[in-house]
């Protein structure tokens, strides 16, 4: 059993105002029935998925509520909106994209009827076409205005309905062009949380309902022909896995949390941020890390490929975002806090928190999103500051883009804000 060892994040002596990067956001409209779940990036382009009601980025309603895919590209501009859905509720919960620049969308459907497919005109009007706004200075007043003053954070309703019976994947190309659409019977009901792409296809993670009302996780592999591999289970009723990394030896590195016994490692805390090392081939865990402290509740929500993992702490008095890096036999090497409400998300180089800290270099205040980049001893080497009190949505760094934060206020409006790190 491992615990990380608290250490408060303060600007290490590379962190200077010079190093205080601008940002420029993009603001898409949308309302409260509309919704983002996820970011990636091609080469060229961020994408983001998620759901929306009526018309949207140029597409009209296809029903009830459809599944969407957009790309934007570095100056904020949409490139494409494809709509999929029919006429009953479409959702998607998960979006990532592999070495081929194929984008995998997974969600939930009401039937395994084949959708529609409908992409926005290239001449969409510009009442729905992002507007880029770009600050000369991160400190001056912002140019997106503080739509949750007072830090309410939004909650991604988890689509948990008895009538979503089928877990769908939708494969779209760079271009916005549908691939295929896929669909398997929920034999509970549940859905996808990540998806982790792979030589061959993808790995779905995803949680379902135990007849008790607990959650178990599962991990599912998809061939890139639309076969769907056997489940493998992990937990019996409360353990919830949320995002992982393929490993160069071909293992799978799955975190989450869990307040049950997980192969014979028994709870720390309340509930234990976990981190398996599993065999694809048939489901076996290989290696378990548990990450806590006696009453805390902890949850990894991010993992990167070295091994770096983000998520939340938190206790009767304090609430905390970590981010912690792990040796390859699960011991730690690093570990930094943020004073915080919101779970800090993580890549291999960047971390994005909505924290209740201030920092003087970065003028940030209470409730604003903080994006830093830290070095191989996980201090902050150069940062920036998102002035909207928002969820944090996605994180995503794109080698020729940068780092990408998307994030949903309150009354339903995305912003992508976009840094040069």
């Amino acid at each position: 059993m491992l615990t990380p060892t608290a250490e408060a994040v303060t600007p290490s002596p590379k962190f200077s105002p010079k190093n205080v990067i601008p940002f420029f956001s993009t603001t898409i409209s949308g309302n409260q029935n509309d919704e983002i779940v996820g970011i990636t990036s091609t080469k060229k382009n961020w994408v983001i998925a998620g759901n929306v009601v009526g018309d949207f980025l140029g597409t009209t309603s296809l029903g009830g509520v459809d599944s969407w895919v957009s790309a934007f590209d570095s100056s904020g501009a949409n490139v494409w909106a494809l709509r999929v859905g029919t006429s009953e509720d479409d959702l998607t919960t998960a979006i990532a994209v592999d070495s081929k620049e194929q984008i995998w969308v997974a969600g939930l459907a009401q039937s395994e009827r084949n959708p529609t497919a409908l992409v926005a005109p290239e001449s969409s009007s510009p009442s729905t076409q992002p507007q880029p706004t770009q600050p000369t200075q991160p400190t001056e007043t912002p140019t997106v205005q503080t739509l949750n003053p007072d830090t309410i954070t939004v909650q991604i309703l988890k689509p948990i309905r008895k009538d979503l019976k089928f877990v769908t994947v939708t494969q779209v190309d760079k271009s916005g062009a549908l691939i295929n659409r896929f669909a398997a019977t929920l034999n509970n009901f549940g859905y996808v949380t990540a998806i982790i792409p792979g030589s061959a296809g993808i790995f779905l993670i995803g949680i379902e309902i135990t007849k008790s009302g607990g959650e178990r996780s599962f991990l599912q592999s998809l061939s890139s022909a639309g076969e769907f591999g056997k489940k493998y289970y992990f937990g019996k009723a409360a353990t919830t896995l949320n995002s992982g990394v393929l490993n160069k030896d071909k293992t799978l590195t799955l975190v989450g949390n869990s307040a049950e016994v997980i192969s014979k490692k028994p709870v720390v805390g309340k509930v234990d941020g976990i981190i398996l090392n599993v065999s694809p081939a048939d489901g076996k865990i290989l290696k378990v890390v548990r990450s806590n402290g006696v009453g805390a509740t902890r949850s990894w929500t991010s993992a990167a490929g070295n091994l770096t993992v983000g998520g939340t702490s938190k206790t009767k008095t304090l609430s905390e975002g970590v981010i912690s890096q792990f040796s390859s036999n699960g011991s730690v090497v690093w570990s930094k806090r943020y004073t915080g409400t919101s779970a800090a998300l993580n890549n291999s180089t960047v971390v994005a928190v909505l924290t209740t800290q201030t920092n003087t270099l970065l003028k940030s205040k209470a409730g604003d999103v903080v994006v830093y980049q830290f070095d191989k001893k996980g201090d902050p080497t150069s940062g920036g500051r998102i002035p909207l009190s928002a969820e944090i949505i996605g994180l995503r760094s794109q080698s020729g883009l940068g780092t990408c934060v998307a994030v949903q206020a309150i009354d339903g409006t995305f912003v992508l804000a976009q840094l040069p790190f």
